[in-house]
């Protein structure tokens, strides 16, 4: 019986004692990853803007941020809403400097982040669902490429999804300062453009993952298709979309059969049975039934794509677990797909450190140019304790960013707020800022 040992790393600490520990490394990463962004007077705020977002604070809003750092709010206010930096250059530096860090990060995963706003003013906000979930929120969505080894995820790129009736509101369009440029496409779409941003940087996954929303979209199978990858993506076999011909390879014998009705179309097939061991030393069986397919391209020319049928269904429950495609040449094996279906720790880690542990998922500005800024220093920040981390549990620490030379002006606020930390923090508590 294959079997499959689930890792995943524990919540990380992060407190005020261990940011005053690592100010040094933070001199460097940033001096490294912002050297091409703007004036010194940005890259200066930026860096403010970073520190503030590291405090192990909830309400990572400007002036709050400003207040506990100790400045005037007025130049990171700047640099984040009004500064004409474009975050995609930093995106780049963050693919070519610290994703090759991370060590092996084999997939590549299409995930959606709901952002709760009141009002319609912020820029992207309606009514809308995300992640493939049926349950709509006021809010805004942000797409994000993640690359992941099935225990952790360091983002690639992100952007904001413009619904339509946003990118259709020329009024409201021009208080958000939403660009010309920029006009409305759909999330599989905006996917395919993140995966090329990725692409161009040199990086390349063996795998691409992506919810159901993402799998029944024929156009963008077409997409990555084109582009070279290979995908795991999840169906509802139930679906017209994924009506298909059902078939063994290589015979190609072609009774059309929708995949609806799983249970009796692939009932006398030889399923594989697996198992897997949670974190908390749980054993979890289920079994596997991999079937090669033929399913409708949605083409003009109405061609066939061949692909394999993936089913991850327990006997014991009256539903699988999940039904998904792949498109390798080669029938993958029971491990590699529960590997894909199941071996998602990344998910739980990257949530937690970027919501509970940083409390990231919070920002309040309303323009287009404000949010994308906010999400790429984010992400810096996540990035930057995700790499302390590694450092301190990894027993093989490699890291080009030990010897890469040191901005003044960085390493002299840096140094600054290293300063106002000890200040503020009584030796009996080590995460008292936290109530700040």
């Amino acid at each position: 019986m294959p079997y499959l040992e689930e890792g995943v790393h524990n919540h990380p600490n992060w407190n005020v004692w261990t940011y005053q520990e690592n100010i040094p490394y933070l001199s460097r990463f940033l001096s490294r990853l912002l050297a091409g962004v703007g004036r010194t007077e940005t890259r200066i705020a930026l860096t403010r803007y970073v520190e503030g977002l590291l405090l192990p604070a909830r309400g990572k809003l400007i002036r709050p941020l400003a207040e506990r750092l100790n400045v005037d709010p007025q130049s990171m206010q700047q640099a984040i809403t009004h500064s004409r930096w474009d975050d995609r250059d930093l995106w780049s530096s963050i693919r070519k400097v610290i994703i090759p860090l991370l060590g092996p990060l084999d997939r590549w995963v299409i995930n959606e982040r709901a952002w709760e706003k009141q009002g319609d003013l912020t820029v992207g906000v309606c009514n809308q669902s995300s992640g493939g979930d049926s349950k709509k929120s006021h809010c805004q969505v942000s797409l994000e490429l993640l690359a992941s080894n099935g225990s952790v995820a360091a983002p690639l790129a992100s952007r904001l999804y413009l619904p339509e009736e946003w990118a259709g509101d020329s009024a409201r369009r021009r208080r958000a300062l939403v660009p010309d440029s920029v006009t409305f496409a759909t999330k599989p779409a905006l996917a395919i453009e993140l995966l090329k941003e990725a692409s161009r940087d040199g990086l390349r996954p063996d795998i691409v993952i992506a919810g159901r929303s993402y799998g029944e979209n024929s156009g963008f199978r077409a997409a990555l298709a084109r582009l070279g990858f290979e995908f795991f993506l999840e169906v509802d076999p139930a679906s017209d979309s994924a009506l298909g011909v059902e078939t063994d390879f290589p015979q190609w014998n072609t009774t059309v059969k929708p995949l609806s009705g799983l249970d009796q179309l692939f009932a006398e097939e030889p399923w594989t049975q697996c198992a897997w061991v949670m974190p908390d030393g749980i054993f979890r069986n289920t079994r596997v039934l991999i079937r090669g397919v033929l399913l409708k391209s949605g083409e003009l020319d109405s061609k066939l794509e061949r692909l394999w049928l993936v089913i991850d269904w327990p006997a014991e429950d009256p539903k699988p677990y999940g039904c998904y495609i792949y498109s390798g040449r080669i029938q993958p094996t029971a491990i590699q797909c529960l590997r894909y279906s199941r071996f998602r720790s990344y998910e739980a880690y990257y949530r937690s450190c970027f919501e509970k542990t940083l409390h990231l998922g919070c920002y309040q500005g309303r323009s287009w140019n404000g949010f994308h800024h906010h999400l790429v220093l984010a992400a810096l920040a996540y990035l930057f304790v995700l790499r302390v981390e590694q450092r301190n549990h990894c027993p093989f620490w490699v890291d080009v960013l030990d010897e890469a030379p040191v901005v003044p002006a960085i390493a002299e606020e840096t140094s600054r707020f290293f300063s106002v930390l000890r200040r503020n923090t009584p030796s009996s508590q080590g995460d008292s800022m936290t109530a700040a």
